[in-house]
């Protein structure tokens, strides 16, 4: 696999031009995509990357996803994200592609570290509404002119404040997109709860394991923090609370209701060992197996 950790060799790749500052470029996306490749095996890009795609066509995959869309969204990758392409034919807007360095000693460094964002698989997109689409636009073209007209030369701290910009509206879009989907006739809670009913349908013979939440994930096709976030915003609490709430609920039924000895139960809903399960069920339920054991026989 091709590794590509600056930007020089990175645009040489895409059949692009000399990067029009040596730590950032931008570029038009419907003057850049003709040069580009038009498909490409899996290569590793060490550069942070937002883009701002419109009238997509084509299909784009981000490690095993794949993506088809013809609507406005962005994407945004951190450093090491996998991508690969295939029949790549068109789309409009802009991309700002970044060296790690330029905002090492920024505070917008550590902005970027808190959102998850970032670390989003391709079918995580924001989508935008046509108000947010503009305001995005506009800032886009912002630093693409600043960079092509001043180049080597150009105001790094005006376009750092231009990104920070853009990094705010882009955390408070997903807030609401993340509030549109809650109000789905079936919210992702109650997806990863049938799935774990799913995991858990036959208990009179153990499980292999827990279920993870980057499993829950990949089966509600979502990267693992998205899905988080997504949680989050329906009910407050984090997707391994639910998880985990839901098999401390199994556990206590079958001490309730059954003549398992606590390592049955234990092995049964897929714990390695019974310390561990002890600890888990009094951390979630507050009392221990035993106690709850106790409170069937009296």
């Amino acid at each position: 696999m091709k590794n590509f950790n600056d930007l020089t060799t990175y645009n040489k790749y895409l059949n692009l031009s000399t990067p029009l500052h040596p730590l950032m470029d931008s570029r038009v996306c419907k003057q850049a995509i003709p040069n580009f490749p038009k498909t490409s095996k899996e290569i590793q890009v060490d550069l942070f990357k937002i883009s701002l795609k419109k009238n997509f066509t084509g299909d784009i995959n981000y490690g095993n996803n794949k993506y088809h869309t013809e609507n406005g969204l962005m994407l945004f990758s951190e450093p090491g994200q996998v991508v690969s392409w295939d029949s790549l034919t068109f789309w409009d807007g802009y991309a700002f592609v970044f060296h790690p360095d330029l905002i090492k000693k920024n505070p917008v460094y550590n902005k970027i570290k808190q959102y998850k964002y970032f670390s989003y698989e391709i079918n995580d997109a924001l989508f935008m509404t046509e108000k947010e689409e503009e305001t995005i636009t506009w800032l886009f073209t912002k630093i693409h002119y600043e960079l092509l007209e001043n180049k080597n030369n150009a105001n790094i701290d005006v376009i750092l404040s231009l990104l920070n910009v853009i990094l705010t509206y882009a955390e408070l879009f997903y807030e609401r997109q993340f509030k549109e989907r809650s109000l789905d006739t079936i919210s992702v809670t109650s997806k990863i709860k049938t799935l774990l009913q799913e995991h858990y349908r036959d208990l009179s013979k153990p499980v292999q394991n827990i279920p993870t939440v980057s499993q829950i994930a990949e089966k509600l096709h979502l990267s693992s923090n998205y899905l988080t976030d997504l949680v989050r915003s329906e009910t407050g609490k984090s997707t391994i609370s639910i998880i985990h709430d839901f098999v401390a609920e199994q556990a206590e039924i079958l001490l309730l209701q059954t003549d398992l000895n606590i390592s049955d139960v234990a092995f049964r809903l897929g714990f390695g060992n019974v310390p561990y399960f002890s600890r888990f069920f009094k951390k979630v339920k507050g009392v221990s197996p035993t106690e709850v054991r106790n409170q069937r026989k009296g």
